[in-house]
């Protein structure tokens, strides 16, 4: 499976943790993101607060589960857009970095 991977440089990260931070670790959203994130269409989408070295153990695993749990199907590869910048996150290790894991869906 292929994952498309996209790195969003942010000029006003503090405002992306504004609107994300809620999400966090949470529940997979349904939607459509934001035009900034490149990714069209509808999706479902979630949170992932932590390293980028966890993105696959923690994350995208995380991801999966809630994704099968909530019966989604999927039209198209899945991708992640990362949403902070790690040296923006080196005093908390990356603890507090976002990265928005999404997948194409009906």
């Amino acid at each position: 499976m292929r994952v498309t991977r996209l790195v969003v440089c942010l000029s006003h990260e503090a405002d992306v943790h504004k609107q994300y931070d809620k999400f966090a670790n949470g529940s997979v959203q349904v939607g459509r993101l934001p035009e900034w994130m490149h990714v069209n269409g509808k999706v479902a989408w979630y949170v992932f607060r932590g390293p980028y070295s966890d993105l696959g153990p923690k994350g995208f695993d995380a991801f999966w589960k809630k994704f099968s749990e909530a019966k989604l199907k999927m039209i198209g590869p899945p991708g992640d857009v990362y949403v902070c910048s790690p040296e923006s996150h080196q005093a908390d290790k990356q603890a507090k970095m976002l990265t928005i894991i999404w997948c194409p869906v009906e």
